[in-house]
């Protein structure tokens, strides 16, 4: 009887042990021991076995447990991580479209099964990030904890993304690692397909190249001033558009995979005058109206893929009865736009207008954002604060696609930073920024991410203050006199770094961030320094009557650009001034003040 007894206990406290492990906490890895395998359908696709092999990968960094990955047939089913949709889940996957995903605990499973694209890989990332303290900095930081025991709690987190494309487009970024960790998408500038994509803005010239036909057809391009002109295409002549469907169709048969192909206007304002392309415009008061007549009809010949025209400089406003066809997208641009505002409160930026008129002619839009100082890749650009409200502004107007043009060299303020931010912002708007800030400083700065914080509130705040306009193609000399980058406030920034350099002295690899973070200041006071020649008494004295470059200034030269140098920077303005060339520029212009002013 007492045997019996004992054995009905010792089956209660089993039954016990076991609904606790399967109601509790899932143990996933304790102290370098494991009883989980992951297990893939044995018809997985490419991406769900990489997804497989990327968890097993992470868990080992924290863990030192190393899992196997099994297909589904040769499981037990008991302590299972599913990867990807197999006959062991039963999760719906209906509503999760190419890249969102669901992760969900139940029982002794744990599930990460997404759309049919990169959604599982983005479960893993996200599970990894969300759940256990993983963070992708930048392409050369994963940082991850140390854990002698991986715990997971209970779980039940579906994603689907607002935007269904997403380009952080800085040159860090395009790293695959921290693309799939991030969910960024990518698309080219150079015409060569990449993806989905195939041709990428400003295509007239390569789609109907001058070089080609304005010799023998003239008349293919655009009339200015009763002059043909190859600065763009007439789209009212029939010629054009035979021509330039059959070499789309041609360039379309190279890369049979790719879905979007842009068919837009060179990068300059030289539209077509001539009485049809003008008598289009004028009847849809826009010069949009010839560009998305012409547009549609080419759509129309592609109907399986989707062609991309630009609403951009000329042609941003919106026609007034032309709608773009099912196949069209939208590429509308904001060049113009002020950045110390948001789009939607400015009272000077119009562009909020028209992304509202075409937010009621179609809902494929892709906002081309520039989020950098393109005059001024290295220089401060307090405009951080406006990244979220625009960006929510964009999702609430038709955008569905975002081309946030970020530093296409390596480099430039705050990149990491920038590219975190907006990634996250793109895969969700209503993210609570300002932590996901600090987090990124933390684990980025860390001893120094106090002082890197209050620089950037600082700069911000009194960006607001002085009611200055922050334009991409400003220089930093023009906030030099009651602006963000006046005297006083400079002397504020640099007493700031010196407090974060000194925090992480003795980690030289931190050290190295925040002076990396530290250089636009130095790039502004060089800047400031050649407005204002001697009159700059930080980069000049005079001494017995005769001006001279202080030994510091040129020490820092050195410094600046050894630093470029060692963190890969190329260029410092879009397309133009090497490292190289600033230091020439620089140190004949340092040098000529002790030989020309005042030394005679």
């Amino acid at each position: 009887m007492k045997i019996y007894q004992l054995l009905i206990l010792g089956g209660v406290v089993a039954m016990s042990l076991l609904l606790s492990c399967q109601n509790g906490p899932l143990i996933l890895a304790d102290q370098g021991r494991s009883d989980y395998v992951i297990v893939v359908s044995s018809d997985a696709t490419e991406n769900e076995r990489h997804a497989a092999n990327e968890f097993s990968r992470l868990l080992a960094l924290s863990s030192g447990v190393t899992l196997p990955v099994v297909l589904d047939t040769e499981s037990d089913g008991r302590h299972e991580i599913l990867i990807g949709a197999s006959s062991h889940t039963d999760i719906d996957t209906t509503q999760l479209a190419e890249d969102g995903f669901t992760i969900r605990t139940e029982g002794r499973r744990l599930s990460i099964v997404g759309g049919k694209d990169k959604g599982t890989l983005y479960g893993v990332y996200s599970f990894f990030d969300q759940y256990l303290g993983y963070r992708c900095l930048s392409s050369k930081v994963l940082e991850y904890p140390k854990l002698e025991q991986v715990e997971v709690g209970k779980i039940d987190d579906t994603q689907v993304p607002v935007n269904l494309f997403r380009d952080t487009h800085y040159r860090d970024a395009f790293d695959p690692f921290y693309s799939d960790w991030h969910k960024i998408d990518h698309c080219t500038l150079d015409g060569v397909t990449d993806g989905e994509w195939g041709y990428m803005v400003h295509t007239f010239e390569l789609l109907v190249p001058p070089a080609e036909y304005f010799k023998t057809h003239p008349e293919y391009y655009a009339l200015i001033d009763g002059k043909r002109n190859p600065a763009q295409l007439c789209l009212s002549n029939p010629g054009v558009f035979d021509v330039l469907v059959k070499n789309l169709k041609d360039a379309m048969a190279q890369f049979p995979k790719a879905t979007y192909w842009s068919v837009s206007q060179n990068d300059n304002y030289g539209y077509c005058r001539c009485e049809k392309c003008a008598k289009l415009d004028e009847q849809e008061k826009s010069h949009s109206g010839s560009v998305l007549d012409f547009v549609n009809r080419v759509a129309e010949r592609f109907p399986d893929k989707v062609i991309s025209t630009l609403a951009y400089q000329y042609s941003r406003k919106p026609p007034r009865s032309i709608v773009p066809r099912e196949n069209v997208q939208i590429m509308l641009c904001n060049i113009e736009s002020e950045r110390q505002a948001p789009i939607a409160t400015n009272p000077n930026d119009n562009f909020g207008d028209d992304l509202r008129a075409w937010g009621k002619l179609t809902r494929d839009i892709m906002i081309w954002d520039y989020v950098v100082q393109f005059r001024n890749l290295v220089s401060p650009f307090p405009n951080l604060r406006v990244l979220q409200p625009n960006i929510r502004f964009f999702v609430e107007n038709g955008t569905n696609a975002h081309f946030q043009q970020g530093n296409r060299e390596i480099g430039g303020e705050f990149y990491e930073l920038r590219q975190y931010l907006i990634a996250r912002l793109l895969w969700n708007p209503n993210c609570d920024i300002n932590a996901e800030m600090d987090d990124f400083l933390k684990h980025y700065y860390h001893e120094a991410a106090p002082y890197i914080r209050r620089y950037i509130d600082l700069m911000h705040d009194e960006l607001e203050a002085s009611s200055e306009k922050l334009g991409i193609f400003m220089n930093p000399e023009d906030y030099c006199e009651k602006g963000f980058l006046r005297d006083e406030l400079m002397e504020r920034y640099e007493a700031i770094f010196a407090q974060a350099m000194k925090a992480v002295d003795g980690q030289p690899e931190i050290l190295q961030r925040v002076k990396v973070a530290h250089m636009p200041l130095t790039y502004a006071l060089f800047n400031i320094a050649k407005k204002r020649g001697t009159a700059e008494n930080r980069c000049f004295e005079q001494i017995d009557g005769k001006w001279r470059t202080r030994p510091e200034i040129l020490t820092r030269l050195d410094e600046f650009v050894a630093l470029c140098r060692e963190t890969g920077v190329t260029r410092l303005s879009e397309w133009h001034t090497t490292p190289d060339e600033y230091e020439v520029q620089m140190h004949e212009f340092f040098l000529g003040i002790n030989r020309k002013v005042g030394n005679d």
